[in-house]
């Protein structure tokens, strides 16, 4: 299994995005299609749902705020950058 923190805690993430068989098929060409962008959609769902099928409810809950969480981030990461863009 990936890890999802690197030998130094930190947030391996990219790392385990940027390895990714999913990851590299699309980017192979470096173009993003919209049938590329559709499918990867529904390997992300269908992922959320097979999950959702083997976790307890408590781990539904566990998994649903760490996704929140990490969107929170990117969030509030894209406009960190953007505002120091305009600073």
């Amino acid at each position: 299994m990936k890890t999802i923190f690197d030998e130094n805690g930190l947030l391996n993430i990219s790392d385990v995005i940027l390895n990714h068989s999913s990851y590299k098929a699309i980017m192979e060409d470096g173009i993003v299609t919209d049938v590329e962008l559709k499918d990867q959609t529904e390997a992300a769902i269908a992922s959320l749902r097979y999950l959702e099928s083997i976790c307890n409810e408590e781990q539904q809950e566990a998994i649903l705020n760490t996704m929140s969480e990490l969107g929170v981030l990117y969030a509030v990461y894209q406009n960190y950058q953007n505002q120091n863009k305009t600073l």
